[in-house]
Order: C-alpha cells, then structure tokens, then sequence
C-alpha cells in the first residue's frame, strides 16, 4: 500500500530474492504514475521528463507478475478479516500488509493558505500545477514559504520556470537540521549570489488575494506581494489510517514498528517514511531502502532486523553542493569540531574520541570520497591530520587519495542504498561491467546519481566531467598566454621602417611615438590592476559577489591580454638594464600564472594518478606566481620614472 519510493523499493528487493514467484504481490498507488526518482524532481523542469524520472516502467511491473493499480486510494483497513478498501468501493485481501504510504507536506497554520496561485511540493501532478499556473497567469515572482531540503529544492523549480524567488525561513539559517550557523551562513551566501532572495527569521502571518496577487503579511517584517507562492516547510507522516484500523502510532505520528518492521498487528508492516520505530521517522531514501532490503529478508525466512540507518545526505541544491555524513552536532554531546573555510566553500569534520565521526560542508569538496570512507570506518585522525584540515581543508595529501580500487571491500561508495566496494566488485565480477548493468544489478546510483562517476572508474568506463564555473574559458586563456609568452621570449624585436616613404611607418608609429608609448604603456597597466581583483576577492571575506570560477577564468583571460599589450608596447623588445630585468620578470610571471592556470583548467577533466599530480602542482605553481608578482610593481615604478626624468 503506497506506490512511491517505498513501494517500489520492497517490491524491488523482493523480485531480486525472487519472492514474487512465491507471492501474489500487488501495489496501490494513489497517483497515476508508477513510483519516481522524488529525489531528483526538481530536475523536471531543467531536461528530464515525467517518464526519465520513473523507477521502473509499467512492463517491469507485469515482467515480474506484480499487479500494478494506480489511481488507487485505499480508504479502509480491516485487520481482523485482512481486507481493505479503495476509493471505488471494492476490496482486497491480503495475507501480509506492507504500509508504503509515505509523507504528506505539512502546510502551517497560515491562513489563507487554500487561495490560488498557493501550492505545496511534494509530486509530478504539484509541479505541473505549478507551471501551468505560471504560464496561464504570465507569472513573473514567486516565493517559497521553507528553507529546508524541499524548500531550496522547490526555489530551483521557480528559477527553471524563469520566476525570480525568494525563500522565507521561520529559523536563523537555512538546513537547520543538518547544518550548523557557520554552514547556513556560507550557504545563504551561495544561494543570494545566484539571485535568490533569502529571509530568515521571518514568520508569516496570512496570506491574502489581492486581484493577480498574493500578499504575504509577516508578523516581525513589511509585506510581501508575489504571483506564486510555495509552501515547502516540512513533511508529516501518512498514518491517517492507523486510528480507524487499531494500528498503533508513534508519538510524532507514524504507524509505530518494531525492530521487525511489524506493527502492532501481526502480518502487518510499515517502511519509509511513514514507519516510527521508537518514536522516530526517517525522512530520506538511503534507511527507506534499508527498512526494504530488511523486511524483504523476513519475508524470506531470514533473521534480519532494522535498528537504524545512515542519514548522511549529498545533495545539489540550486547548484551548490551541500554535504551531511555520519552524526550530526546536534547528535554528539561530546564532539570535538574541525572547520575549514575558503574560496570553495565550508567543510567540517566532527571527532569523537578522536575518530571521524560525521563531516558537513557546503560548496566544492575535492578530496569527498576519503572523507566519506573516514566518516563510514569511524578513522581515527591525528593531531597533525587535524592541522592540515584546519589549514587546507583536506584530510589527506592529495598525492595519497586513494583510486576506488584501492578501497576497501566494506567501504560504502553509494550512500543512499549502503552499497559497498565490495558487493559493486562481485556484480562486476559477475558480469555487470557497465555502469547501467551495475546499477540494475546493485542498485548503486538509482537514487541521487551522485556515486555514478565512482561506478564509472569501477568498470573502467569515461566518467561524465562535472562542469566547472570558468574551467574552460580559464584554460583556454592560459594556453594563449602560454603561446604568447613563448613568442615574446624567443622571436627577434619588430624591425623600424629604414625610410619615411615606407609604409610600415603607418604601423611602427606604436614603438617610435611617445604618444603611442605612453597609451599602450598605461593600457598595460590598467590591465595588470584589474587582474590584481581576483588576488583581492580570493584573500577578503567583504568581496563576495559573482562565483569563484569566474574571477579566476577572468584572471586567466586579462593575463592573455597583458601579454598582448606588452607586445603591441614593446614590439617583441625586451630592453636593457632594468628594463630587461622588467621585462623578464612579467615573463616570469606570465609563464608560472599560465602553467597554474592550465593546471586548474584540466583539474576537472582528469582522473587518477594524472589529476593527483595536477592537484599537487598547481598549489605550487600558484604560490610561485604571487612570489615572482612581488618584484613587478617597484621595476614598473622605476620604469615610469625614469621614462618621465629622462
């Protein structure tokens, strides 16, 4: 009962223990689709249709003679005759019952909640409302009333249909129940550089129609007026059932189970979200699929039980990787807390008895794969580990990050589902050695995708490159620069026209007239100041606005331009005396600033031992480029003089 994750999810490992053969299974599902990936349903609006984010197609169902029945809504429960009842009035026996039903969003007490134009976020049939909604009204503003997991997920579907948003959170930061103040912070900064509104602390009062309109009226801020709202602030279990058919509920809701997944009445289960073991409920797909791969081993006989599971979670939201593994703060009394915090974003590690015992960061995290094998084998860190992620954010050298074979059999490489090394390597060895053939057989990457270029480097297939801001403009900037750099080095000076009836005199003008000199000379210099900007908002915290990788591919492409004016300046001249030593320093500085800028540009485009060494150069190819800049402002500074004084 409850045609979603869930459902799919037991049916799934029940084919897989080839139990369908011994039960006549059926799924009701409320909506009129087979279950769906909900994890990636924002992703329907930017590429992926209704059908791609299906888990299985209706033949997958009828392949494996499971009776599918969607548009069903079972409205009764009888445990004493085993029988339920859907909407139209008909029934169903059963000998066992698995509740799937799964969560509803909560809407809060708000009134004017049911006006038009006021929509919550939960499935396809929503997101559809949605945007046939906005395109039917020309809708141009929206705002999202969470800013939870669903709340920034729901933000990204209305920047996909082109809406500017906001986001207004009742708590001080956003995600507060994975990350701590630091993180919300740096993660609030992330999403307001991409244009998105966020207002925290801000508690809604009503909302009211006003024509086209809805207004929003705040109890602690001035009023808001937008087109479309979304109500994404949270979920409630779906136990609407359990008072009339004597199920037992958690205290928090939920129908409650025990460590068999069984409820209070024999034969009868609940996974997902909608289960409540010890008064708790679990609200992401990782122990959902647990809680499936448990309940399908009872059902085989076996000796299995479910006391917990994982809710680490990785997720992009609009765009910024946001990561939670292992325990919480909030979940450990006794921690001892690790941060680091630059350019990239922020990461921290938790210690427990000096063991990794959970890990959060928002933003880019190169060295991820080793901080999630320490956070599942509880890796125990020295203080001089500790030192170095304090200062660069790794847990590790990048020269001693270890290859996906290299990990060890128990490792987890798919968080969501508890997927080791180990059980990935015997499906390849029994024959699954494509990335799609691995996850039908495993499973591996079927929920969030994020462990897919893992799979990739397991069966020796071409990882999908995940895209850098900049890379490519960065990397074709510094080649040139290279190219030029070269060219100044060893080509002979430009010859001067040998009389003032030969043409070239219309082009040489640039190294003989002062005039020429001095606004090709100050060119040069102004372009030199404005590549210093990105030294600037790499080293202070007020500089913040445009990303990271832009800053840097625009570093890149004003170098390349530098060069080019020291050539149109100098005419492939390098001087004399101090004007030699000038010249030779930009050279040098020009060359290392370029091989870094190659360095960083072919970062994200290369894997093994090729991207460990490139990831060890380039920290020192950068730190030799500021060192040979130091020199450059006091020979320009004598250069300008001495062109004046002389």
């Amino acid at each position: 009962m409850g045609g979603g994750m869930a459902g799919f999810g037991i049916c799934d490992r029940l084919v897989r223990r080839n139990l369908h053969t011994q039960f006549d299974i059926v799924l009701f599902g409320e909506e009129p689709r087979p279950a769906y990936d909900r994890v990636n349903l924002s992703q329907l609006f930017s590429g992926r249709s209704a059908g791609d984010l299906l888990l299985a197609q209706r033949e997958w169902y009828d392949q494996h003679q499971i009776r599918l029945e969607t548009n069903r809504r079972v409205v009764r429960i009888d445990t004493g005759s085993r029988l339920l009842w859907n909407q139209d009035g008909k029934s169903e026996p059963f000998d066992r019952l698995v509740l799937a039903t799964g969560s509803s969003p909560w809407v809060p007490p708000i009134e004017g909640t049911e006006h038009a134009g006021v929509f919550v976020y939960r499935t396809i049939d929503d997101l559809e409302a949605i945007r046939d909604y906005v395109i039917e009204r020309g809708a141009k503003n929206s705002a999202v009333i969470g800013g939870g997991l669903l709340g920034l997920e729901a933000a990204r579907v209305m920047l996909d249909l082109n809406l500017s948003t906001s986001i207004i959170e009742v708590a001080p930061g956003l995600m507060p129940r994975q990350l701590d103040a630091v993180a919300a912070r740096v993660l609030k900064r992330r999403v307001e550089a991409l244009g998105v509104a966020v207002h925290l602390t801000r508690r809604t009062a009503r909302i009211e129609r006003a024509g086209d309109k809805l207004q929003l009226h705040f109890d602690n801020a001035p009023p808001q007026t937008v087109d479309v709202l979304v109500i994404a602030a949270g979920i409630r279990p779906r136990d609407e059932l359990a008072a009339s058919s004597g199920l037992e509920r958690g205290r928090r809701g939920g129908f409650a189970v025990n460590q068999h997944l069984e409820t209070n009445v024999p034969g009868i289960y609940a996974i997902g979200e909608c289960a409540s073991l010890d008064d708790y409920t679990y609200g992401l797909v990782a122990p959902c699929y647990r809680m499936a791969d448990v309940l399908a081993d009872r059902l085989a006989g076996l000796d299995s039980e479910f006391v917990g599971a994982d809710e680490s979670a990785e997720l992009k939201l609009l765009g910024v990787p946001v990561r939670a593994l292992g325990r919480a703060i909030g979940q450990s009394r006794t921690g001892v807390i690790v941060t680091h915090e630059d350019e990239a974003g922020y990461r921290k590690i938790i210690l427990e008895q000096g063991r990794v015992a959970g890990a959060a960061g928002v933003g880019d995290w190169d060295d991820i794969d080793s901080v999630r094998l320490a956070v599942g084998r509880q890796q125990r860190l020295w203080p001089h580990q500790r030192g170095r992620f304090a200062r660069t954010g790794r847990l590790s050298p990048a020269s001693e990050n270890l290859t996906i074979h290299q990990w060890p059999a128990d490792a987890t490489v798919c968080s969501c589902l508890g997927i080791t090394r180990g059980a990935l390597t015997a499906a390849i060895d029994d024959g699954a050695n494509r990335v799609e053939t691995l996850a039908v057989a495993t499973g591996a990457s079927s929920a969030c995708g994020s462990c897919r270029n893992l799979l990739c480097e397991l069966v020796g297939d071409r990882a999908k490159s995940i895209p850098v801001a900049g890379a490519s403009a960065l990397l074709l900037a510094s080649l040139v620069s290279l190219l030029l750099t070269t060219l100044i080095g060893v080509l002979p000076p430009i010859p001067l026209a040998d009389s003032v009836q030969d043409g070239w005199r219309q082009i040489d003008f640039l190294w003989r007239d002062n005039i020429a000199k001095q606004i090709s000379g100050y060119s040069l210099l102004g372009l030199l100041v404005l590549g210093l900007a990105f030294s600037v908002r790499k080293r202070t915290r007020w500089l913040r606005f445009g990303s990271y990788g832009f800053w840097r591919a625009a570093h890149g492409v004003l170098g390349a331009a530098a060069l080019l004016g020291v050539i149109v300046h100098t005419g492939f001249r390098m001087g004399a005396n101090l004007n030699f030593l000038l010249s030779s320093v930009l050279l040098a500085v020009a060359m290392v600033g370029a091989l870094a800028g190659v360095a960083s540009g072919l970062e994200s485009r290369t894997r093994g031992e090729a991207v460990r060494l490139i990831r060890s150069w380039r920290p020192k190819l950068a730190r030799l480029h500021v060192w040979l800049f130091w020199p450059l402002p006091v020979l320009l500074a004598i250069h300008i003089i001495s062109v004046y004084w002389y």
